[in-house]
């Protein structure tokens, strides 16, 4: 081969493989969320990489075949080790942005794929989980292990959040006659339960990333992501319209039985989900490595966000305080369970023009929130809703026991222990 030919080969071979690691490097920084533990996008950047995601990957790996097709005939141009070294960690950011996500994730959405058992069969599960989740110290008792408590059609059901930790996504049965999933943020310490549909048409629903420590999904039907807090798609255009919410609580699980003693609670031990032995492997590195490393360490322990998304927080409360955040409209409430206690865990209150009546139940360690449209001062209520104005109906909007400093980044107008 000549000088000039070589030369030649040189600039094509090294502008192609640069081209490629920059897609591969994009496709990771926005796609796989472990990287923003590191470096981070804007949401308008990450959108934009998501909605063109695949052009990048193809254009992506023709780059680096290319490269390593013009490696082949001019060896001298880069050491055995040295093209190895790139091409292996090309494809490692690519696969992370494009596939991992999916490998880690598997949703339950559909009837069927989550496994529910009933309150009597339950703790021998939940010991399990225990073992495997909390430390020993944590929890006594399987009885103190906090539940998210979705109503529905065929009865209650109960989800720990660590058999949430992994799907993000899981079957909530059917709400007067819809279809409901229980959508779940480990960092966020969130559940929501909302009716896969916007506009009429049904979602099917998978783990994209998380933005601002919070989850974001997608529809594989649309191909929209749709960030857990606002329920919408994330186009133009698309955002006025939201996923039904339905109404959570939580409760420690020893209030679950006894408030619902035919009810269901959700199972998801690992050993559980698959015989092979590969698969189980994968999910304890997910599960119990990375995601509790994620939640339980940094998120819980730590006195920063886990991902290093968030850098503007509001001193009215302690940053990662827990609170109950609730709306009607555009106005947004947050509250401390401390704060209703010091009430008499009792509250009448407006939000967004609306009567609320805000009630903890020191028995059964939950805090819930009505609608009151009797046109009365709530003076006595239960856990159920039966007051002294009659039965009311459960505010859906409630989200309990969720980090402030999260609850606020997404609702900068929030107000908080409002009377």
């Amino acid at each position: 081969m000549t000088q000039s030919a070589s030369t030649t080969s040189k600039i094509f071979f090294w502008v192609l493989m640069i081209a490629a690691q920059v897609g591969a490097f994009f496709i990771f920084k926005d796609l796989a969320d472990i990287s923003q533990w590191v470096v981070q996008s804007s949401r308008e950047f990450t959108m934009f990489i998501w909605f063109n995601r695949w052009p990048i990957a193809i254009a992506t790996l023709i780059a680096l075949f290319t490269s390593v097709f013009i490696w082949f005939k001019n060896r001298n141009l880069l050491p055995k080790w040295g093209i190895i070294t790139l091409v292996v960690f090309c494809m490692f950011n690519w696969y992370s942005g494009m596939f991992n996500t999916i490998l880690m994730f598997r949703p339950q959405q559909f009837e069927g794929q989550a496994t529910f058992v009933s309150v009597n069969d339950a703790p021998r599960y939940l010991e399990q989980m225990k073992h495997a989740a909390y430390e020993k110290s944590e929890f006594d008792s399987v009885d103190e292990i906090e539940m998210l408590v979705l109503e529905t059609d065929g009865g209650a059901r109960a989800y720990a959040d660590y058999y949430l930790l992994q799907p993000h996504i899981v079957d909530g049965g059917q709400i007067n006659g819809e279809r409901v999933v229980m959508t779940y943020c480990g960092l966020t310490n969130m559940g929501i339960a909302y009716t896969p549909e916007i506009n009429g048409k049904p979602l099917k629903l998978r783990v994209m990333t998380q933005l601002r420590n919070n989850l974001v999904m997608w529809d594989t039907n649309s191909g929209e992501p749709i960030q857990q807090f606002w329920g919408t798609a994330e186009s133009q255009g698309q955002q006025s319209q939201r996923m039904k919410e339905w109404p959570t609580l939580r409760m420690p699980f020893s209030s679950f039985k006894e408030l619902y003693p035919d009810g269901e609670v959700y199972i998801n031990n690992i050993e559980q989900q698959s015989d092979n032995f590969l698969v189980r492997f994968w999910d304890t590195i997910v599960r119990d490595g990375m995601m509790l490393l994620a939640v339980r360490s940094l998120q819980w322990q730590s006195d920063e966000p886990a991902f290093p998304t968030i850098d503007e927080f509001d001193d009215r409360l302690p940053v990662k305080k827990m609170v109950y955040g609730m709306n009607v409209g555009d106005d947004y409430v947050a509250y401390t369970k401390d704060f209703v206690v010091s009430k008499g865990g009792l509250l009448n209150v407006k939000i967004g023009g609306s009567d609320i009546a805000i009630y903890y139940d020191a028995q059964y360690d939950s805090l819930v929130a009505f609608y009151n449209e009797s046109g009365q001062a709530i003076t006595q209520v239960n856990i159920f809703g039966s007051s002294n104005a009659g039965v009311l109906k459960r505010l859906d909007t409630l989200k309990s026991r969720i980090f402030w400093f999260i609850w606020r980044d997404f609702y900068k107008d929030t107000d908080v222990n409002r009377v």
